[in-house]
């Protein structure tokens, strides 16, 4: 059901009016007819219309798109509606718009969806007709387009202006030339008076004689007051010279002149008007000047705003990118309009055709549009493709290419479309996914969660911070909401933190909630997001994890208490040394009342003149460079006493990083101080004793720093006493010392009293120390560090290692045999240097066939010959030895990763499977090797396990092949690894 537009009160007159434009507009227009396809092109629809509307209907000034339909009554006309209001009328699916959805012209032929129109409203206000476009699809027209649109409708607007005017100059012209023929003479006067022309006579310098009353208001004066006057001062000065070549042409032939040129109106602004000169002779024969003149300045206008309308048409099409093509398939001929030839960049000879117009689509393109056309002309469907171009002159475009096809009798007789250059659009979408990317990636690295929700709490966007918070990823987010996600309801102070910012009201809050198990404590802030009517579309919602900061004030205002309670005396003053700060300790010891001012105290008040001048000279200085010095001073307290202190000086800087004032905490120690006393007769008591022994004496505390070293450890290290006591171990110590007594020194740590020797094989005479930890008990049983003491046991360890050797040693290869090689593991073992070491336990492939062949003898001497090779492959504080027959063992200590292993394993593999030169013959054997790495055990069976997992991998490494190596997982790739090598 249509419901009738409403009919404004001027009909009659604007009808009359209308009427007349058609009358006087009629035929073809072609300003009108480019406006409707440019619109339709423009808007992507397959109809335009210029239409103009009376009280009952509506007719088309121009159309594309609907050749069989002229008119339509006013109660079906969508544009009756548009032409209601200044806005521009956009319906996107009339079917669901109760204006519309019964309308004969949606029901059924030609099946109206989408209507976009804006109205013609002429200068006057009356409301005559809409520029619109009309879809049978679904549709909503891009900001672009709208504003396109809305351009088109003011060029036609202005254009039916300008043909009104002129019409209506032509008519009064031609009304006013046969009153005046038809009058008689004595009717002249009187007509020339009530005339609209501007009418004078005037001598050849120019000066008036006569002006009718038209002339004279037309420069605001009355003809009285213009005679005398000359016409020249009402001239444009830059029209003169060409006006008075006019009039002197005019009076010298006789002859009747037209012409234009600007004048000065009666308000003083320029004006156009067209003048008609000729000679009138007078009774006494001279001649004056006669002057016709009519206001032209609307024509001007007109035809100006008409030659701007056509350049912005021409400048609309050449920035909109948008030209024609068709293809007569009746003769095979292809036509462009000259926009198409400047996309496609022809020159202006070619002439194309339908192949080489596909030839000028992207190869990738070209099948693309091929099938379009083939389907359009099969279904009669047309297309809307955006594909890449390659122009004449090579370069590469985007393209919108829309086209459709036109049918007789049901045959496909015609290819009709349009061409836009849409490269600058999709530059900018490029951009915009550039832009998006660029976004993404920066949101993505704050440790900010950035999110943004709809009304309806889903999330439209979220950072990375957002997804590690959920747990999930981004595209299982998006579309979903916070209680979706988190399987729980809004708190109630939440929900209504989010009611408030969808009614406009930005947020800014603090809440608590679970993250990975912990409690976090979040710093959110809610922005609404307002639509273009003033209605909160969303929100913009970001979230910083501020556990660390809250926890941080809890504890600034937890040590402002302690402040206030702490018997330590706090006092703070600023640069000049007043005192604006005491806590109630400093008060007492003081003997300050609460609440007695501060004002005139200072600091120097408080210590002795010793003390004040190193606070003024060093203190000072150190706070200027480092912000915080540590000393002893003494305070002189209530009653003239000194108080030995320890005072802690900090500086606080401003911002310019100047000190603006600085805090004081001082600390009784007068026990100290006495037990300092004491101690000092302890250790020099001490010192003489351990001086007077044998033995390398050094006591560390709980963080293995030094506090005691007697003369032997500055000479067994090469020290003075000054510098190893107050440092750690760990920086005095070579990283081999560190590593190899760190595990004895945890155990005397953790109260256990430990011994243990250290070899030295670097130092002159390979010294060898035996060790002992003892750890210091304090009153309380705590353990404050441990006491070591080392005994040189070097001539007593060198006898029993000559005696061992003779015992421990193959006698064919030299090298460990098994029980040495046991004694080695077993003694790296009990050192404590398990995690760091190493097994590769070896067995010779191949080496059977070489007795077998050559002899028992020969077999020895291949033997001691790899027996060598294997010694060079390691480092003297590394153990080879021969297990038994032609297996072999290599012990690798201080070890810094298990891939040094792997390396030495590769280097044994490359070894074995070199040829062996015995005398003249050429041998070759091969080997394979398993690897054990680390173990933290130390008891008797520590060594006879790490062998028998090395043995394991041996098997492993024979089992795969043999010429592998293998390792355990942990510390290995897998059989297959860069040591691999295949027997001969």
């Amino acid at each position: 059901m249509s419901i009738p537009a409403p009919k404004p009160d001027n009909e009659p007159a604007r009808l009359a009016q209308l009427r007349a434009l058609m009358v006087l507009d009629s035929g073809p227009e072609a300003v009108f007819d480019n406006l409707t396809r440019l619109a339709s092109t423009v808007c992507g629809t397959a109809i335009g219309l210029i239409s103009l509307i009376d009280a009952d209907r509506q007719w088309f000034k121009a159309q594309t798109g609907l050749p069989d339909m002229r008119e339509t009554p006013r109660d079906l006309a969508f544009c009756a509606h548009a032409i209601l209001d200044d806005a521009l009328l956009e319906v996107p699916d009339a079917r669901q718009d109760a204006r519309f959805a019964d309308n004969p012209l949606v029901t059924g032929a030609p099946q109206f969806r989408f209507y976009a129109g804006a109205p013609l409203v002429l200068p006057g206000g009356e409301r005559v007709g809409t520029l619109c476009v009309i879809g049978r699809e679904e549709q909503t027209l891009s900001a672009q387009q709208a504003d396109i649109l809305r351009a088109l409708a003011r060029i036609a607007t202005d254009t039916l202006q300008m043909r009104r005017d002129l019409i209506a100059s032509v008519l009064l012209a031609r009304s006013d030339h046969e009153q005046i023929l038809a009058a008689s003479e004595a009717q002249h006067r009187a007509i020339v008076e009530e005339q609209s022309e501007l009418i004078s006579l005037a001598l050849p310098d120019g000066t008036l004689v006569y002006v009718n009353p038209a002339y004279a208001r037309h420069f605001g004066r009355t003809p009285v007051q213009l005679t005398g006057h000359n016409l020249f001062d009402y001239v444009e000065p830059s029209d003169r010279g060409i006006v008075r070549e006019r009039i002197a042409w005019v009076l010298s032939t006789g002859q009747m002149l037209a012409g234009e040129n600007k004048m000065h109106a009666r308000n003083g602004s320029e004006v156009w008007v067209a003048w008609t000169n000729s000679v009138q002779l007078m009774p006494d024969g001279s001649r004056l000047l006669r002057s016709v003149g009519r206001d032209v300045s609307a024509r001007q206008r007109a035809e100006t705003a008409l030659r701007s309308s056509q350049a912005f048409l021409t400048r609309t099409e050449r920035v909109a990118g948008v030209g024609g093509w068709e293809l007569d398939l009746r003769s095979n001929s292809v036509t462009w309009s000259a926009e198409t030839r400047r996309i496609h960049e022809v020159p202006d000879s070619f002439q194309p055709t339908l192949d080489s117009a596909i030839q000028f689509y992207a190869p990738e393109a070209r099948p693309v549009i091929e099938a379009a056309v083939r389907n359009g002309m099969q279904s009669g469907q047309g297309w809307d493709l955006e594909l890449p171009l390659i122009t004449f002159n090579g370069r590469q475009i985007w393209a919108r290419a829309v086209g459709e096809v036109e049918f007789e009798a049901g045959v496909a007789v015609k290819l009709v479309g349009a061409f836009q250059d849409i490269s600058t659009r999709k530059q900018l979408e490029q951009r915009a996914a550039d832009s998006e990317r660029f976004v993404r990636e920066v949101t993505d690295n704050l440790p900010v969660r950035i999110a943004y929700v709809d009304r309806e709490l889903r999330y439209h966007f979220v950072n990375r911070a957002h997804c590690e918070r959920f747990g999930l990823a981004r595209e299982q987010i998006i579309g979903r909401s916070r209680n979706e996600l988190l399987g729980a309801q809004l708190t109630a102070a939440l929900a209504g933190k989010v009611a408030a910012v969808l009614a406009g009201t930005p947020q800014h809050f603090e809440f608590d909630e679970v993250v990975g198990g912990r409690p976090r404590r979040i710093e959110s802030r809610l922005l609404p997001d307002f639509a273009g009517d003033g209605s909160v579309k969303g929100f913009f919602t970001t979230g910083i994890d501020i556990t660390e900061r809250s926890q941080a004030e809890q504890a600034l205002r937890v040590l402002s208490t302690i402040l206030e309670v702490s018997t330590d005396v706090v006092v703070q003053a600023d640069l000049h040394g007043q005192i604006i700060y005491m806590n109630p300790a400093a008060r007492r010891v003081l003997g300050l009342l609460a609440g007695t001012p501060l004002a005139g105290r200072k600091v120097s008040d408080l210590h002795n003149a010793h003390d004040n001048q190193r606070l003024q000279g060093e203190v000072m200085a150190a706070l200027q460079q480092h912000g915080v010095w540590q000393g002893e001073t003494t305070l002189l307290v209530a009653g003239g006493h000194s108080l030995p202190v320890s005072h802690l000086l900090i500086a606080h800087h401003g911002a310019d990083g100047r000190i603006e004032r600085m805090s004081a905490v001082m600390r009784d120690m007068s026990a100290e101080v006495a037990g300092r006393l004491q101690a000092a007769r302890q250790t020099a008591t001490l010192r003489s004793v351990t001086e007077a022994l044998p033995a390398i004496v050094s006591a560390v505390d709980s963080a293995l720093r030094y506090r005691f070293v007697n003369s032997a450890f500055e000479q067994w290290h090469g020290l003075r006493r000054d510098q190893v006591l107050g440092r750690s171990a760990l920086d005095l110590l070579s990283p081999d010392d560190v590593q190899r007594s760190r595990h004895w020194a945890e155990r005397a740590l953790a109260g256990e009293a430990v011994q243990f020797e250290r070899h030295y094989p670097a130092r002159p005479g390979q010294p060898t120390l035996a060790v002992s930890y003892i750890p210091v008990r304090l009153d309380s049983g705590e353990v404050d560090g441990f006491v070591g003491v080392a005994l040189d046991i070097t001539p007593h360890r060198q006898e029993q290692v000559r005696l061992q050797a003779l015992a421990e040693r193959d006698p064919l290869t030299g090298l460990l045999n098994r029980a040495g090689f046991g004694a080695r593991l077993q003694a790296a073992l009990q050192a404590g240097d398990g995690p760091a070491l190493a097994l590769l336990y070896i067995d010779l492939d191949h080496f059977k066939p070489v007795n077998d062949k050559h002899g028992h003898p020969m077999g020895d001497q291949l033997l001691k010959a790899y027996a060598k090779r294997l010694q060079g492959l390691v480092r003297p504080t590394d153990a080879v030895a021969r297990l038994g027959g032609d297996e072999f063992a290599i012990l690798l200590l201080g070890l810094r990763e298990p891939a040094a292993a792997q390396t030495v394993a590769a280097k044994v593999l490359e070894a074995s499977h070199a040829p062996f030169m015995i005398g003249a013959l050429q041998l070759q054997i091969g080997a394979s090797v398993g690897v054990a790495i680390g173990s933290d055990a130390q008891g008797d069976d520590a060594a006879q396990e790490l062998l028998q997992r090395a043995d394991a991998q041996l098997y492993r490494a024979k089992q795969g092949g043999r010429g592998r190596q293998a390792g355990e997982a942990s510390a290995w790739a897998s059989l297959d690894n860069p040591g691999r090598h295949n027997s001969a």
